[in-house]
């Protein structure tokens, strides 16, 4: 499979490269970083020492584009990913490393003036809060005027198969996601979002259960929200209201009900303002969580968002609590104790306060205190309840070396709570630290 991958590639080069210069554009492009950092205490304790990584890694990705036109691309994105002196990835001791991955391939076209883009890519659903990540589908975008694009979008999140009833294990996503222009910079999206599966017991992605409840089969998911941004002199102001709906069949032995009703909401609030060389920046979300009598009730309130990790529903926001630069260990809390849902935000009260402050034309420093707590209780490792997850502090500093390449360091700390110290163990506690240095190119 590696071989013929890379011999896919290499052929796919040279046609493009032999093909007429008439006939289309050929544009290349990519990214590349390299990252050395050290996360310790991820679990919120420091005797098992279970997440604790020093490391270096990298990552390559490679864009290529044939442009017949200006209405007719073909889009290919090829990523490599290697840990430095990792068993399995290029980094390892003689390279060789089996890591060439597809991440994007689809034709991008346009019929008058309506846009269409299909095959695998990249999907935003509610600035990641219901879906950012890539995936197959399509996205046709139908321009009704200027200031009016209404698209729809299609995401194929499980394939069924074949064999008898083996399409109602398929899972299905269709999306209205309309946007509005009330000036240049003032935007308006709202969205209609419907996930369905006759059966996602079977769903799977990259060999982890997309199912959060066990047991549960039918799945009809819907999602309406609203998404607001406005740029006015030197402030700037954001709001995201999201709210779910529809229902989820289950075994009635296990939760008490046949059906679990959805009712999650989440609200984003942001604001900024920039003074010379300085932006202060302002953000609060609240996502909804169960109770302890929510599933009882035959309810779903907490937010929902059926991804796994790594996939699906993706919001960076703490570099401790929630991913930031240096998402290889996620810290585990007490819904979460294997530290792999950080990034999919629900059950959650965040508030965030910060600064960028420009010191150089090429040195900038971003410095965020973020305050994280649950909106419902969590049980603890020790059975009993808690809902601070801690207040966390993240300096990075950025300075371009030259032109197009760029020298983060980032120094984060969380002063934690019993929501992370009661993770994983009742009789132990530290904080979690991270230190790293990022350099990173596009081109």
């Amino acid at each position: 499979m590696k071989k013929f991958t890379i011999l896919a590639l290499a052929a796919l080069l040279v046609i493009a490269m032999t093909i007429p210069a008439a006939a289309l554009e050929n544009i290349f492009g990519g990214y590349f970083r390299t990252r050395a950092f050290m996360d310790k205490n991820f679990t919120g304790e420091d005797e098992t020492e279970a997440s604790d990584v020093n490391r270096i890694d990298t990552r390559t990705r490679l864009f290529y584009t044939a442009k017949f036109s200006d209405n007719l691309k073909f889009v290919n994105a090829f990523e490599m990913n290697a840990v430095w002196g990792g068993s399995g990835t290029y980094g390892q001791m003689g390279a060789d490393g089996d890591n060439l991955v597809v991440k994007h391939s689809y034709v991008d076209f346009k019929l008058a003036e309506h846009r269409f883009v299909l095959g695998v890519q990249d999907f935003l659903l509610a600035r990641g809060y219901l879906y950012g990540d890539d995936g197959a589908g399509l996205k046709a975008i139908f321009k009704v005027s200027d200031a009016i694009y209404i698209p729809y979008i299609y995401i194929k999140s499980y394939e069924g198969g074949y064999g008898k009833d083996a399409d109602d294990f398929d899972v299905d996503a269709h999306v209205l996601y309309p946007t509005i222009y009330l000036s240049k910079e003032t935007t308006l999206k709202p969205h209609v979002a419907y996930l369905t599966s006759d059966d996602y017991s079977k769903a799977t992605t990259k060999g982890k259960l997309f199912n959060k409840f066990p047991g549960a089969t039918e799945l009809d998911a819907y999602t309406v929200g609203l998404e607001f941004d406005m740029k006015q002199g030197v402030f700037a102001f954001g709001a995201t209201g999201i709210y779910e709906f529809g229902d989820l069949t289950v075994p009635a032995a296990a939760y008490g009900h046949d059906k679990l009703e959805l009712g999650g909401y989440l609200f984003d609030i942001y604001g900024a303002m920039a003074m010379g060389p300085a932006n202060f920046r302002a953000k609060a979300i609240y996502a909804s969580g169960n109770d302890e009598t929510s599933i009882k009730d035959g309810n779903i309130d907490a937010f929902f968002n059926p991804g796994t990790a790594f996939t699906g529903a993706s919001y960076y926001w703490a570099e401790i609590m929630g991913y930031g630069i240096f998402d290889a260990t996620g810290l585990s809390t007490a819904d979460d104790p294997a530290g792999g849902l950080n990034d999919k935000i629900s059950n959650r009260i965040i508030g965030n306060l910060g600064v960028d402050y420009k010191i150089l034309p090429s040195l900038k420093t971003s410095l965020d205190l973020y305050y994280a707590m649950t909106a419902e209780d969590v049980k603890l490792v020790d059975g009993t309840y808690g809902d601070t997850l801690g207040l966390e502090l993240d300096l990075v500093v950025t300075y371009k070396v030259v032109d197009n390449l760029n020298l983060d360091l980032v120094a984060a700390y969380l002063w934690a709570d019993d929501v992370v110290n009661k993770a994983v163990s009742a009789n132990n506690s530290a904080d979690p630290y991270e230190l790293g240095a990022r350099l990173s190119l596009a081109f």
